[in-house]
């Protein structure tokens, strides 16, 4: 059991003070846009929700051409990081089980800066499974996971919540919450059924700020350009603030004075190549980042089908040749498997045809199986 004395305590929590952090993200806070949003200014990234019975007593390797470490589990990789983001990255983990939670964390812990509970995620599976959102109507089981979590990690233990309609409702779950000893609480503020169209309420932070001070107390909702962020904690008095929207739209809003969105794009493939990041995956989020979906560029991007394709579209065709391709694994890049393959066969064709090689029993008989049939 860990036990913390007031000074270590004091140095945790103040990880969380006057930050501007990159949210978690369901399938875009992969690695590369963490690593990204680290070089362009945040101070502290979350990953995505990982369900804590995913990633407990995963198998750890590392890549020792990338520096990649991977959290692996019946052949399929559950959670990636990097000693890069060592100090900065918080795992957020899904839960409904303080012991399968302290497994998870166990797991994680020598690898990141934090574990988070995420009792906010109003997704179905979530819910269904008593996680998320769910927790916020359990207040027995949720404290129950994060006191244990305090006392048997050796990293900060924070949570990430939403608000009530009622509001001495939610501020009497943020007090209960703040007594389990946590370093930290994020406040998403909207309430579960809210889409992310609709307005964050701000002023539903004030009173909780107040409340659990000197608790670090992190905003989550509607920090869509820089300049939100000052606005936002001088609205709020919020520790700091967390952005999930306006990073997706360009990762260098953690700047004051950002990049275009073609650099940033241009940048994420080439952070994602680095990291081995599936193609699929790096697709998925690229194309989330081009808002005109009508644009040329976006049409040539939707229409690639691997690393060699998309960097061609980008004009960054040298890059992949001198070092993407050298990263990235050809199981995170199938398509470029089929091709190569494609092309082999359609050389070793050619070559046969050049020197007069007559061709295999198969495509002899392709011409009589067609005329039979």
């Amino acid at each position: 059991m860990t036990v913390l004395d007031s000074e270590k305590h004091q140095a945790w929590q103040d990880r969380y003070r006057n930050g501007y952090f990159l949210a978690p993200m369901v399938r875009v806070g992969t690695l590369p846009m963490r690593l990204l949003s680290l070089h362009y200014g945040a101070d502290l990234v979350w990953t995505c929700e990982i369900i804590d019975k995913s990633i407990a007593n995963c198998a750890r390797t590392v890549n020792d051409k990338t520096g990649v470490i991977s959290f692996t589990k019946d052949g399929r990789e559950i959670f990636t990081t990097h000693a890069d983001e060592k100090s900065r990255v918080v795992f957020q983990m899904g839960s409904a089980s303080p012991e399968t939670a302290l497994e998870a964390a166990r797991t994680v812990e020598h690898d990141v800066a934090g574990i988070d509970l995420n009792c906010g995620c109003p997704m179905k599976f979530s819910v269904q499974g008593g996680m998320g959102a769910a927790l916020m109507e359990d207040p027995d089981r949720l404290c129950a996971i994060l006191e244990t979590l305090v006392q048997n990690v050796s990293v900060p233990v924070t949570c990430k919540i939403r608000v009530f309609d009622d509001e001495e409702k939610t501020v009497a779950l943020a007090r209960r919450i703040a007594s389990t000893g946590i370093s930290a609480l994020t406040v998403h503020c909207r309430t579960r059924h809210m889409r992310p169209r609709e307005k964050a309420m701000w002023h539903r932070l004030n009173r909780i700020v107040d409340e659990l001070s000197p608790l670090p107390v992190i905003l989550n909702g509607d920090i869509c350009h820089y300049d939100d962020v000052q606005r936002a904690r001088e609205i709020t008095g919020a520790t700091s603030v967390m952005t999930a929207r306006g990073a997706i739209a360009n990762p260098s809003i953690f700047r004051k004075e950002g990049v275009s969105v073609l650099e940033a794009t241009t940048e994420f493939v080439k952070a994602a190549m680095r990291a081995s990041n599936s193609y699929a995956n790096t697709k998925y989020t690229v194309l989330l980042m081009y808002t005109d979906t009508k644009s040329p560029e976006y049409k040539t991007l939707q229409a690639s089908k691997c690393y060699e394709t998309m960097c061609a579209a980008m004009g960054i065709t040298e890059f992949y040749h001198a070092e993407g391709k050298l990263c990235v694994t050809d199981r995170n890049d199938p398509m470029r498997v089929k091709q190569n393959a494609a092309l082999g066969k359609r050389s070793a064709t050619k070559n046969e045809k050049s020197v007069g090689v007559q061709p295999t029993s198969d495509a002899a008989e392709t011409p009589t199986k067609r005329a039979k049939a």
